[in-house]
């Protein structure tokens, strides 16, 4: 089985990436995990992905400055998904792996303290 043939049966759908999309992706499923982890998921409706980035001020204690990276990450990330592809400049793209990777880290450290059993030996 591959990944063309998911798509031929309709499990999937064929559509393309970038590396900006991709490190915010990252970004957001670190601070899902915080969410999940806690064991909330947020409720599917518009902006449920903007709560999922609100909710690391709950879930990991994340400082303001990082939600509000996370937040401008999102709305360009949207606005280069939907509008105007290839719009990101080298610097944000930059900025936006160096926050996932923090965020990750944060994330990271607050399981092993909070939630250790959610973590493979």
């Amino acid at each position: 089985m591959s990944l063309e043939k998911w798509a031929e049966y309709g499990w999937l759908k064929a559509e393309p990436t970038s590396r900006d999309e991709a490190a915010f992706s990252a970004a957001r499923t670190a601070a899902t995990l915080a969410l999940r982890a806690s064991g909330y998921r947020t409720s599917t409706q518009l902006g449920h992905h903007v709560k999922t980035i609100e909710s690391l001020e709950l879930t990991i204690k994340a400082d303001s400055k990082m939600i509000q990276k996370m937040k401008t990450f999102s709305k360009k990330r949207n606005a280069t998904s939907y509008d105007s592809a290839g719009n990101v400049s080298k610097q944000e793209l930059e900025l936006a792996i160096k926050t996932a990777a923090e965020l990750n880290r944060e994330v990271v450290t607050w399981l092993q303290k909070n939630h250790p059993e959610l973590l493979q030996d």
